[in-house]
């Protein structure tokens, strides 16, 4: 028990696979997992009994907190020790028959999981320097694990590159280029390859939609034209409808007859009606 698979059995989680299609899924398990670690970590370090009791080590000086920098400060000290603690503890020096097998899978799941979220962090806020920081970082961490090794020549290469290959401007460039907010708001960057995905999913449907809307368009013209004729409906015109104008054009002819405009007649005038 404790570990991630007998969690995964636990919470039934049937979709977390070695399948790459089910990463999100293996992620969010993770996380869970993680978050639950870290908080009984923290319970372990306050010396609590249970996630709501008050700590019993490591207590934070009530009495003074507030004065000065004696919150910044005892922050700090805290975290430093939380760090070396379960972060970064001391190699064990006993015999493999004495070690704690479980406290060491702990600590290495803590690790990995502050690992995670340190990155997923950088990328929402867009902290080019600190991902580059975390991808030195990653190099040990992916070749300390079998199977692994194309991971680590990747970071290593992206390493070399920024650093020694490219120029200043141009390792700038890259080390900010690698997300980007779009849609606006703090800490809401994603990655730069995510985004080129979502536009070109966004293409390959739109253009499903025009060729399946272009292949129908023959067939729903023919639909509506049979319906039409089915209810008798008149079909619309497109210019504007006038009143007809026979009846104008028979009064006008008949004054036009007894005027008779077109054969002279010296001295003729208009009559005004005014």
């Amino acid at each position: 028990m404790g570990t991630l698979r007998s969690f995964r059995e636990k919470l039934q989680r049937r979709n977390v696979t070695k399948d790459v299609k089910h990463y999100e899924d293996c992620e969010q398990l993770f996380l869970t997992i993680g978050l639950c670690f870290a908080i009984e970590a923290l319970t372990e370090f306050f010396q609590m009994t249970a996630k709501e009791a008050h700590p019993a080590a490591n207590i934070p000086p009530f009495h003074n907190i507030h004065v000065g920098d004696n919150r910044k400060q005892y922050f700090e000290r805290i975290l430093n020790q939380f760090v070396s603690k379960f972060l970064f503890p001391k190699e064990s020096t006993s015999s493999g028959t004495t070690q704690d097998w479980i406290m060491n899978y702990s600590l290495c799941l803590l690790q990995y999981y502050f690992l995670l979220i340190d990155f997923k962090d950088a990328v929402k806020e867009g902290n080019g320097k600190h991902l580059s920081i975390l991808h030195k970082q990653l190099v040990w961490h992916f070749k300390s694990i079998p199977g692994y090794n194309v991971y680590a020549i990747e970071m290593l290469i992206s390493i070399i590159q920024s650093e020694v290959f490219l120029s200043e401007a141009e390792s700038n460039q890259v080390m900010w280029s690698g997300t980007v907010n779009w849609k606006g708001g703090d800490a809401k960057n994603i990655e730069i390859d995510l985004l080129q995905e979502n536009k070109n999913k966004d293409l390959k449907n739109l253009i499903k939609a025009i060729t399946r809307a272009s292949k129908a368009a023959g067939g729903v013209r023919q639909i509506v034209e049979n319906f039409d004729e089915k209810v008798a409906l008149n079909r619309k015109s497109s210019a504007h409808k006038h009143r007809s104008d026979e009846n104008d054009i028979s009064i006008v002819l008949s004054d036009l007859r007894e005027l008779k405009p077109f054969t002279y007649s010296q001295g003729r005038k208009y009559k005004s009606k005014n």
